[in-house]
């Protein structure tokens, strides 16, 4: 038999997937919002200026509002390096991340010392 055979014929899916696959990515995504209180800076402005998505894997996909009309997306890999870049150290603009089932985070919570957000489900 040739080596493609051989593969394909130890390659059985039962229900579209593979019979040698061990587990799913979790499943379930959390949208959120992010605000700022105040603009130290005077450039950037007050209130809600980003829009995103973490997603059960644990990537961060995010929408900023500016520039208008479009703005612009970006990709993290968690929500912690999303708040290290461009939370944590502007503490004085008073960053609030809502989640769209209505848990907040902010302050301390977005500003941890060991780099871990621990975020609460209801």
């Amino acid at each position: 038999m040739n080596q493609v055979a051989e593969r394909r014929g130890g390659d059985r899916r039962i229900g579209g997937r593979r019979s040698t696959d061990g587990r799913r990515a979790p499943s379930g995504m959390r949208t959120f919002t992010l605000r700022r209180e105040s603009d130290i800076s005077g450039v950037s402005g007050t209130g809600i200026f980003l829009e995103g998505t973490l997603f059960s894997t644990g990537v961060v996909v995010v929408h900023w509002l500016t520039p208008p009309p479009r703005g612009s997306i970006a990709i993290f890999d968690t929500l912690d390096q999303l708040l290290s870049i461009h939370v944590r150290p502007h503490p004085e603009n008073r960053a609030v991340l809502t989640f769209d089932d209505g848990v907040e985070l902010s302050g301390d919570a977005l500003h941890t010392t060991d780099g871990h957000v621990e975020l609460p489900r209801d």
